[in-house]
């Protein structure tokens, strides 16, 4: 891998957290004040789609709608990935930002269980063993939360195992598309299959619901779309607005994602993404005004470390390049 440019990789990474934080904290005002995780899980992905669309079209960047797709395995692959983001909605909804990012940091634990189950690959020793403060820390924050909710707990695990279910089919895809696209794919695929659930879920209540929370008659400027304001009781079209700018929030901090994954090795991306998770930690804390307990830092920090710890692990079958070099002769 060449080296990247200092300057680009900072900005990159820089703008990567950016985007994730003002996206847990746009998506935890919209749900906090309007409690509908379905129809805003849908509307995220439609946003998504609205994104990349034109970029095909127009080929920036040189990026066009890949050719040869398995639309079976996309399918089954956009399937975890809905589920997955619907879940982490759904838990952003019932519980304190912190508290969920908290949670999901478990997801190596699943990424190893279903490595098991699906591909029968197992974990190395030292993987294993970094798995423990992952868990104990997760239950020292869990069992310290002010306001646990198992909803909330219940739907990050759910979305721990979703996305590492996706993680370990997408692996044999990504040998023949890129991450960014094959995201991109997956967004149009999981829309078209959790519309219908969205409808089931919440059709019925939604539009009313809708048109009752923005009925407010208070201009807001463009700035306080851009700070993240949000009114009581929006107009209409605010409340559209503010909904399409945390949408794009959700897509392009993936984008940044896969842009900072095609400059760093795999141990430095682990790192960044660590960091990342508890810059959105200490950002839900204090834009929520919920700080976090003692125990809840304590256990914020033996899973952070675990997380980290995992990411550096040497993995089952990893060998040296001598030892590779003479065993392919």
């Amino acid at each position: 891998m060449a080296a990247a440019n200092p300057l680009k990789l900072a900005f990159i990474i820089t703008l990567w957290y950016v985007l994730n934080v003002q996206y847990n904290l746009y998506n935890k005002k919209i749900l906090d004040k309007f409690p509908f995780p379905y129809t805003t899980s849908l509307i995220q992905l439609g946003c998504g789609m609205l994104y990349i669309l034109p970029i095909w079209i127009l080929q920036l960047g040189g990026r066009k709608f890949p050719k040869d797709i398995n639309y079976g395995g996309v399918a089954t692959l956009s399937f975890f990935h809905g589920g997955g983001h619907y879940a982490t909605v759904l838990s952003l909804g019932a519980g304190s930002v912190a508290f969920a990012n908290v949670v999901k940091a478990g997801e190596p634990l699943c990424s190893v269980i279903m490595g098991i189950l699906i591909t029968s690959a197992y974990p190395s020793i030292p993987q294993v063993l970094t798995l423990i403060p992952i868990i104990v820390g997760v239950m020292i924050a869990s069992m310290s939360e002010p306001e646990f909710s198992m909803m909330a707990f219940a739907c990050a695990m759910l979305s721990n195992v979703l996305f590492a279910t996706r993680g370990v089919l997408s692996k044999p895809m990504m040998k023949k598309i890129s991450g960014g696209d094959l995201f991109a794919i997956n967004t149009f695929f999981a829309f078209a299959i959790m519309a219908p659930v969205t409808l089931y879920m919440e059709g019925g209540e939604v539009f009313q619901a809708w048109v009752k929370f923005a009925s407010g008659k208070t201009t807001n400027s463009f700035s306080d779309l851009l700070n993240g304001v949000l009114p009581a009781q929006p107009s209409f079209e605010y409340f559209i607005a503010y909904q399409v700018v945390c949408g794009l929030y959700y897509y392009t901090y993936n984008e940044m994602a896969f842009m900072v994954t095609d400059m760093l090795d795999a141990t430095s991306q682990s790192v960044a993404n660590t960091v990342k998770r508890v810059v959105i930690i200490v950002a839900g804390s204090v834009v929520f005004n919920k700080p976090l307990t003692t125990n809840g830092i304590l256990g914020s920090a033996v899973a952070m470390i675990g997380v980290l710890l995992y990411s550096l692990a040497p993995k089952a079958g990893a060998s040296k390049p001598a030892d590779a070099k003479a065993k392919s002769s």
